[in-house]
């Protein structure tokens, strides 16, 4: 009868673990599309034309002065949203000029001082603007505030500090360039 009674239960308990992981599935479904919504609704009260990138999210090319930035609104699974915006490839700017030229100490002494500026870089050395909103938290208030922090950190990049991070970049090569053969 123990036996029995410990069957009973061992299959009672493998059916309500089903059911709780279903329902938690069903959950995140819903309170997932229930953000994308309130997301499609916000962009469209900032009056953005945007695009659907299949599986990723949205894409607006936000126009600023002479500037076109591109901007990313994405999921983060399974409860963030991201806002981003590429501002430098590892290519444009290579880790071993980013070090020279200072650039990750000065921006994360930018986004230090300033609350509204966030830099990020990637496992591959690319530079972004980034913001990060939790689902819970999803407002038109904060969706509005870290939109607009990761399109003002995309401008000061590109209006104030490429330039510079350029100029460093050819400044160091020209060096390594002409000490190449004596240090060799």
């Amino acid at each position: 009868m123990e036996n029995s009674e410990s069957k009973d239960s061992a299959f009672v308990q493998t059916v309500l673990s089903a059911l709780r992981a279903k329902l938690r599935e069903e959950a995140q479904e819903f309170i997932l599309r229930e953000a994308a919504m309130k997301i499609l609704k916000y962009i469209k009260l900032l009056k953005k034309d945007f695009k659907v990138v299949s599986g990723a999210g949205l894409y607006v090319e936000e126009k600023v002065k002479d500037l076109t930035i591109p901007v990313y609104v994405t999921f983060r699974f399974p409860e963030w949203i991201e806002i981003k915006t590429l501002l430098a490839t590892a290519e444009e700017l290579p880790p071993e000029i980013a070090n020279q030229c200072k650039v990750y100490e000065i921006l994360l002494r930018l986004a230090n001082d300033f609350a509204e500026l966030s830099f990020t870089i990637d496992k591959n050395g690319n530079l972004y603007a980034r913001q990060n909103i939790l689902v819970g938290a999803l407002s038109f208030d904060v969706f509005k505030e870290e939109y607009e922090a990761v399109v003002l950190s995309a401008v000061i990049f590109k209006k104030e500090l490429l330039s510079r991070f350029k100029q460093c970049k050819k400044e160091y090569e020209e060096f390594k360039e002409a000490y190449k053969t004596q240090i060799t």
